[in-house]
């Protein structure tokens, strides 16, 4: 059915400690389409499938040294992939629509007293990001922006799952403030 190839042991370090990016486009052009075909059985459009697979290979580069500590990669990829389809699935995520469905829309949102506006929020929320501790703001940046669970996130940072959910208490109580006290 889907027959991801695990790495060995040389190939896993050549990744994670060398960063060979030759070994790692290898694995990636090899296996790419066969998790996207189980990301497909799961979310039912070749789009979100396509970003689903890329997302997780993209995660699995940027995990650096910490690749090492997985055991069975081909077991991360899929589980990794299930979970991101499940969330996208529980989020439903909007689908691709056709630009003329919100011409109006797109018009009044691109004035530019509302792009400085968005722009100057963008860098507040970066700046109060940045002000967070290191383990916090990795903490935060997984489960927000990659959009793992606490506990992928944990396992990612190799912490538990109580410490990933008092950084996140603590990146939200401080970004809170921090952004209240720009208003």
């Amino acid at each position: 059915m889907y027959d991801i190839k695990d790495f060995s042991e040389e190939q896993k370090h050549k990744i994670a400690i060398m960063r060979d990016e030759y070994v790692f486009k290898e694995f990636f052009s090899k296996n790419l389409e066969i998790l996207e075909e189980y990301a497909l059985s799961i979310v039912k459009d070749d789009c979100h499938a396509e970003d689903v697979a890329s997302e997780v290979f993209w995660e699995i580069w940027n995990m650096g040294p910490k690749l090492m500590e997985i055991k069975s990669v081909s077991a991360y990829l899929y589980r990794a992939t299930k979970n991101k389809c499940l969330n996208l699935l529980r989020n439903k995520i909007v689908r691709y629509e056709s630009v003329e469905l919100h011409c109006n829309t797109l018009i009044d949102d691109l004035s530019p007293e509302a792009l400085l506006i968005s722009t100057e929020k963008t860098k507040e929320i970066e700046f109060a990001i940045n002000q967070l501790s290191p383990k916090t703001k990795e903490a935060f940046l997984l489960v927000k922006d990659c959009q793992m669970t606490y506990k992928q996130a944990a396992e990612s940072m190799g912490i538990a799952v109580k410490t990933v959910d008092r950084h996140m208490q603590i990146a939200i109580e401080k970004l809170y403030f921090l952004l209240k006290a720009k208003k």
